[in-house]
């Protein structure tokens, strides 16, 4: 590879790695590698294998026109694009390889689109397919122009390993970036607030209502939730070091309503396989706030979310909190004893708790949900 290429290459290397974090950037991208071979336009495009359409577009050197005609009429009949869905991901082609000025000519998809709009050469390739997903980029020139040649070709042959991971991992952040929304949205629909602190009680995490209501006589101060009542205060800090100790427990704080009703503070340990965990390399601990007199229902789905518990343990802690025993709760299931001292122990790890009474009080504090 000649010098000015292998500066390029380092450059476009660069410019790869930071669209994994700021998406925006490929159009810039696609410009930078465009202006290393030569291309008067590029396009790069994530699609769902099983829809018709692309999801995510990037482009430069193309009107809007041009891209929403593509998209509704000419994608399906583009001959390139058949082509480099045959060809191995990574590998670049060339339209000049496949397609000569005969076949040109008589192709409606470069008669119809391609011509019209200024364009006629072509190099591309599947960049990016994980069985669901694949991303394809190419880049043109226009009639007038030579075909890319296999110095651009090497260029983009070196790039290809950096644009497969880069399609890879912004994929997957797109969907970590989803199911984050979605569970934020879920837990800013808990009309009960809730917090994920750690041991001295500063605040990782709080939802709609806790950032706007909070509780009765607590307050977030410098990050930390912090109560007024120096007992309060005292009980809580005991709460917090308990559930993050090695011997993680849960517990409960009482709390006077300003009507003179109570809430139930639940304090609870994070499973250790929780990303949160993980992610801070040191327990937290869910606080979460019940209104015994707010309603009788249970939303198990609630905790089954932030716990990790199974269809059949929700049914098992449904029976339970009725009161029936897990002898009877098994012969309500139609399983064996056994089977329900195992879901016991099951649930047991995943919410932290070590009892079975342990285990209902967490249970029974499950949030109320908005609707």
């Amino acid at each position: 590879m000649a010098e000015l290429k292998i500066r390029q290459y380092d450059l476009l290397v660069t410019s790869i790695h930071a669209v994994v974090l700021e998406p925006t950037k490929w159009d810039h991208l696609l410009r930078r590698i465009g202006e290393a071979i030569d291309a008067t336009s590029g396009g790069f495009y994530l699609r769902d294998k099983h829809a018709s359409k692309p999801r995510q577009w990037h482009s430069f050197g193309h009107s809007e026109q041009s891209l929403a005609n593509y998209a509704e009429r000419y994608v399906a009949m583009d001959p390139w694009t058949m082509i480099v869905n045959r060809t191995p991901v990574g590998e670049w082609v060339a339209e000049h390889q496949h397609f000569d000025d005969a076949f040109v000519a008589k192709n409606e998809f470069f008669q119809r689109y391609m011509l019209p709009n200024g364009l006629r050469r072509l190099i591309g390739t599947r960049a990016f397919d994980d069985g669901r997903i694949e991303a394809l980029i190419g880049f043109q020139r226009g009639p007038d122009a030579e075909p890319f040649s296999d110095s651009d070709t090497e260029l983009l042959t070196r790039l290809s390993p950096h644009l497969e991971l880069a399609c890879r991992l912004s994929t997957e952040f797109s969907r970590l970036r989803m199911q984050a929304a979605v569970a934020r949205q879920a837990l800013d629909r808990l009309a009960a607030p809730i917090w994920v602190l750690d041991g001295d009680g500063r605040v990782l995490f709080a939802n709609h209502a806790a950032d706007e209501g909070g509780l009765p006589g607590m307050a977030v101060r410098q990050g930390r939730l912090l109560a007024d009542a120096p007992a309060v205060h005292a009980r809580l800090t005991s709460l917090l070091t308990q559930a993050t100790s090695r011997t993680a427990q849960s517990g409960a704080l009482a709390l006077e309503r300003q009507d003179g009703g109570r809430l139930t503070v639940l304090v609870a340990p994070l499973p250790a396989g929780s990303p949160l965990v993980a992610d801070s390399q040191r327990p937290l601990v869910l606080l979460m706030a019940h209104d015994p007199s707010a309603s009788d229902a249970q939303p198990l789905d609630v905790l089954a979310a932030l716990y990790g518990l199974s269809p059949a343990e929700c049914r098992l802690a449904a029976l339970l909190l009725e009161g029936w025993t897990p002898a009877e709760s098994a012969e309500r299931l139609q399983v064996q004893v056994s089977t329900v001292r195992t879901q016991l122990k099951s649930m047991f790890w995943k919410t932290g708790t070590h009892r079975q009474g342990e285990l209902m009080k967490l249970l029974s504090g499950a949030l109320l949900l908005k609707v």
